[in-house]
């Protein structure tokens, strides 16, 4: 893999000396170039192919390229180059006909090959005064986007092929088949109401859900089309380029890693609250055998690993919506003794996620470089939510042992809590021998209080394990737990050994139920295990994530957990994380960009004047939070503010035409037409790009 990184950043070295000209591409490599990966590549890696001057290079170079974009680098499927073969064949067979060039020509395939279907879609074919009409609707990861928006296709002047509609260059008179609304936009707005009802009214307007639009100036938002312009140009996007930068590191010095799937994973997950009331979810994954993992001597009686952990959040609703990817390579070197120590032990790698009430679906991936090697396992968990009228079990910790824990950061060390640092068994499946007890931990969750408030008040806490099915076999035990122990975030921590001895072997249910005095709530928890006779548990040594700190100090976890909040469409509770997050790292753009979203739609521009003060923006910021924050500019000091800025801002970047046609905006409401005229003519040649390079 090394070989691509150069072949990347520059061309052959034999192809530099020589200064040969680019050959003429055979027909199999050009439509790869032009057709197959057209939306998808970037300037640098459409450069770098063209300078290749052998089809052994170009072959390495396309196996190569499609390899750094493998979900599972490594992995012999590429879900991600089918997926876009997928959809360029759909393109073609849906969206060719009526436009005599092959579908993934026409803007529709150009936005479900570079977006892929979308979630909803709505036509209008044969719709009164109004020219035929899709409108798709997605809801979208990538950090330049909106996390909703609409792609609007219509039929312009009622003939040939659905191509994108502009709110700004277009606006809703040209979705109108009759001559009598032309250049009426809030006739128009009115007609297609009536015609299609108010959601492709608004539409017309803005294909943001949440940006506000006033109807009164008789301008579209500009917000849009700088929407529409990230997607034709998603490939050269920053951020796009970023992450296939860290991919590229990633993979730069092993030339593939094979994936294994959850059967030689082993994952353990436990919600937890912290001293401030934040819930997270603690994990950890191990290996199944020690010999998983290579720890390897060197010549001067050393010995090292390298490991990397990587946990992919998604929403657990929309399976294929990936929230946030957190990430870990972990390497280090051993002397002798602690190599002795460990050598025997199965290893792990705990960490935690900053993830607020909710259910989601986690896919877990540990790899061992040295063996290139990557063991995978997926898990839906569930955050519950804080009963205000009662008490919530979180769950239920299985552990081999418990050790005081005195440290400055107890909120961000995995499985932790009340001063007590747990090991926790793995859960799935969960294997205990006969001649043990099992011993868990739990937190008990309620509403904030002070503690003195609960006096004399008790919770009876009830424990039962036993199989499922077998009558009478149920072994009981209670206790009572005084509830002035809460904290007052109102966690409560405790724990239970339940003797197994005599038991026969075969899977049990555990269960924890919690009776509160004039309450008919009760509060539950279960966890499945099995017993097994003559069975050695092996042991484990963790690695806990050595860059907690450095995430909750720099607002990483901030923007997880409000990544989160937005996920579930909770944006005022998002709105503060994102401040924090922003805060702490003014260089973090997609904090920066969901906050103005954030913001605009709440239309606080007081709060979007404030944030640029504090944070300004970077190199990387995308246009559409450009634009909201010129138009926050505008409405709190005045429309020379937004001018001043937005000349600025163009000048690193002089080819996005949102930005000038913004510009040009504002210059004509400053009286200054001659300048409105200039921005405007350089502004629209950007916004209607070919479909192809």
């Amino acid at each position: 893999m090394l070989g691509f990184v150069f072949s990347i950043l520059a061309p052959p070295v034999a192809a530099q000396k020589q200064k040969q000209k680019p050959q003429k591409l055979e027909k199999s490599y050009q439509e790869w170039l032009d057709r197959d990966v057209v939306y998808i590549i970037t300037k640098e890696e459409r450069n770098a192919f063209l300078k290749l001057t052998t089809d052994d290079d170009r072959d390495q170079y396309i196996q190569e390229f499609w390899e750094l974009r493998n979900p599972i680098p490594g992995s012999p499927e590429n879900t991600y180059k089918d997926e876009i073969y997928k959809r360029i064949a759909y393109a073609n067979a849906t969206f060719g006909s009526g436009a005599n060039v092959e579908g993934w020509r026409t803007d529709r395939g150009r936005t479900y090959i570079t977006l892929g279907p979308p979630q909803q879609k709505e036509v209008h074919y044969n719709a009164a005064n109004m020219f035929p009409l899709e409108v798709w609707f997605y809801s979208y990861t990538h950090p330049s986007l909106p996390p909703f928006f609409y792609v609007m296709f219509y039929k312009h002047e009622g003939f040939g092929d659905f191509r994108f509609y502009s709110p700004f260059i277009d606006g809703p008179d040209k979705l109108m088949a009759g001559t009598e609304y032309i250049n009426d936009y809030q006739g128009s707005i009115q007609a297609i109401q009536d015609s299609v009802g108010p959601l492709i009214a608004r539409l017309s307007q803005s294909l943001i859900p949440n940006e506000p639009i006033d109807s009164s100036q008789g301008r579209p938002s500009l917000q849009s089309d700088a929407m529409l312009a990230t997607i034709k140009g998603l490939a050269d996007n920053p951020f796009t380029k970023d992450e296939l930068n860290r991919r590229r590191a990633l993979v730069g010095s092993v030339t593939a890693r094979i994936m294994i799937p959850g059967q030689n994973l082993d994952v353990a997950t436990f919600p937890a609250r912290d001293s401030r009331g934040m819930t997270r979810l603690d994990y950890a994954m191990r290996f199944r055998q020690s010999s998983d993992l290579a720890i390897e001597p060197a010549s001067d009686g050393s010995y090292s690993y390298n490991m990397q952990a990587q946990v992919r959040v998604y929403d657990s609703g929309k399976a294929d919506r990936l929230i946030f990817t957190q990430e870990q390579n972990v390497a280090e070197t051993l002397d002798k003794l602690k190599f002795n120590d460990i050598t025997s032990k199965r290893v792990g790698y705990e960490g935690s996620l900053p993830l607020p009430p909710g259910k989601y679906h986690l896919e877990f991936i540990l790899t061992d470089w040295k063996k290139k090697r990557a063991f995978q396992a997926t898990k839906d968990v569930v955050v519950p939510e804080i009963d205000p009228s009662g008490v919530t079990i979180a769950g239920l910790l299985p552990f081999s042992s418990v050790v005081p824990y005195d440290s400055d950061n107890p909120d961000i060390t995995p499985f932790t809590f009340a001063g007590l640092r747990f090991l926790p068994l793995g859960t799935n499946p969960l294997t205990l021998p006969s001649d043990e007890a099992i011993q868990f931990a739990y937190e008990i969750w309620a509403p904030p209080q002070d503690p003195a408030g609960y006096a004399d008040q008790k919770m009876t806490v009830e424990y039962a394990v036993g199989r499922p099915g077998a009558e009478g076999g149920a072994k009981g035990l209670s206790d009572e737990i005084a509830k002035n122990q809460f904290d007052p975030m109102g966690t409560l921590v405790s724990g239970k050994k339940v003797p197994l001895l005599n038991q026969f072997p075969g899977s049990y249910l555990l269960s924890v139920t919690i009776d509160q005095p004039g309450s008919s709530k009760r509060a539950f928890s279960t966890l499945n295990f099995s017993v097994v006779p003559g069975f050695t548990r092996p042991d484990v040594w963790d690695v806990t994530d050595p860059s907690l700190a450095k995430e909750a100090a720099d607002g990483s976890w901030d923007r997880e957990r409000a990544l989160c909040l937005v996920a579930q469409g909770r944006l005022d509770e998002a709105r503060p994380w994102l401040r924090r997050a922003l805060a702490r790292n003014h260089s973090d753009e997609i904090a920066r960009s969901r906050l103005v979203e954030a913001y605009s739609a709440r239309k606080d521009f007081a709060a979007i004047q404030s944030l640029y003060k504090d944070a300004g923006i970077s190199d990387e910021t995308d246009g559409g939070t450009i634009l909201q924050i010129a138009e926050g500019l505008d409405q709190t000091g005045g429309v020379k503010d937004a001018i001043s800025f937005l000349e600025s801002t163009l000048r690193t970047r002089e080819e996005n035409g949102a930005l000038y046609l913004a510009l040009a905006g504002y210059y004509r409401d400053a009286g200054d037409s001659k300048k409105a005229a200039e921005a405007e003519s350089k502004g629209k040649p950007f916004l209607t790009p070919p479909a192809s390079r």
